[in-house]
């Protein structure tokens, strides 16, 4: 089944997340292998990321071969973030490239 990932991290500046996404992207594909969706943004305080991934292994495999070592790039670990994990019951989306469709 597929789950959804709200990762947060209060500690993370913008400069901090363009360098991981900058590290996530020249390590391997984007989105993730077993990635279906990812959302990041600024939070409240430091940065949110929403994803949808296709098991917790893929996620995990993530985290450990890729988003741990960007996270070290930059001084920080996975530590300092939250992770709410929550199995997906549905997934419903528009059109995400962003082009206005006809009526």
């Amino acid at each position: 089944m597929a789950i959804g990932v709200i990762v947060e991290n209060p500690e993370l500046s913008p400069e901090q997340a363009r360098q991981i996404i900058e590290h996530v992207s020249s390590t391997g594909p984007t989105p993730p292998e077993g990635a279906r969706l990812v959302l990041g943004g600024p939070a409240a305080t430091g940065w949110r990321m929403i994803t949808v991934w296709d098991s917790e292994e893929a996620l995990e495999r993530f985290f450990a071969d890729r988003l741990a070592p960007a996270y070290a790039e930059v001084g920080l670990s996975l530590e300092s973030t939250s992770r709410t994990v929550f199995e997906l019951y549905m997934l419903v989306a528009g059109d995400l490239t962003g082009v206005p469709q006809p009526a």
